[in-house]
C-alpha cells in the first residue's frame, strides 16, 4: 500500500509541471500525509490524503465564496479510510500565507461498535483496543490549514482534520478521528 502511495505521489509531482486544469471546475490538487488518530492512538499510522479543490460557483458568493472539495484519506495500516465532500473558505493572511477553514460530510469504512455477543469477548476486546469506534458510517469533518505559496502554482502546508458524528448523525459511540499532516498543493493555470 505504501509503495502505491509513493508511486502516486511521484506521478502527481511529475505530471503537474505545466498542466492545465483537467476540467470539471478543478482548480487545485493536493497530496499529503497525515498522522492518523492523534487523540486515542488506537489506529496509529500514516494516512495518505488527496484533495480536489473546485472553483467556487457564483451561488456561494453570499457565504464568502467557499471552494467545494472532494477528499480521500487512505490508511496505510489497513485501518479506517474516509472520503469527504465539503466546502473550504480561504483567507489571505499575507501575499504568500493562506489560512483555510473547512467543513464537510465524510463516509468511512471503520468500525462502528463492538459486539461481544456476536464476536466473543476476546475478539470484541481486541477490536476495542485496536480500532476507533466511530458510531456511524457518516461523520462531520472540520478542518483548518495554513498554506505557504512557493510560487504561483505550488504551495506547502500543514493541516488538521477532525471527523466525528457529534451525537447528531448518530448516538452512542463517538470516538472520532483527529489527523495532523503536511501537504503539497498544485493550482492549475
Amino acid at each position: 500500500m505504501l509503495r502505491i502511495a509513493v508511486a502516486l505521489a511521484g506521478l502527481f509531482l511529475t505530471s503537474t509541471a505545466h498542466a492545465q486544469s483537467p476540467g470539471f471546475g478543478v482548480e487545485e490538487v493536493r497530496l499529503g500525509v497525515a498522522a492518523h488518530d492523534l487523540t486515542d492512538h488506537t489506529e496509529d499510522g500514516p494516512q495518505i490524503v488527496g484533495d480536489l479543490m473546485f472553483s467556487s460557483p457564483d451561488f456561494l458568493e453570499p457565504v464568502w465564496s467557499p471552494r467545494p472539495f472532494l477528499s480521500a484519506n487512505i490508511s496505510t495500516q489497513g485501518y479506517t479510510n474516509l472520503v469527504t465532500a465539503g466546502l473550504a473558505w480561504d483567507y489571505g493572511v499575507t501575499d504568500r500565507l493562506t489560512a483555510e477553514a473547512s467543513f464537510g460530510l465524510s463516509y468511512n469504512d471503520g468500525v462502528l461498535e463492538v459486539y461481544p455477543e456476536r464476536d466473543g469477548p476476546v475478539e470484541a476486546q481486541r477490536i476495542k483496543d485496536t480500532r476507533a469506534l466511530l458510531g456511524s458510517d457518516w461523520l462531520f469533518r472540520t478542518g483548518f490549514a495554513l498554506d505557504y505559496a512557493l510560487n504561483d502554482q505550488w504551495s506547502a502546508g500543514v493541516f488538521y482534520e477532525h471527523h466525528s458524528h457529534g451525537q447528531i448523525l448518530a448516538s452512542g459511540r463517538n470516538q472520532g478521528l483527529d489527523e495532523l499532516g503536511l501537504r503539497m498543493s498544485y493550482r492549475f493555470r
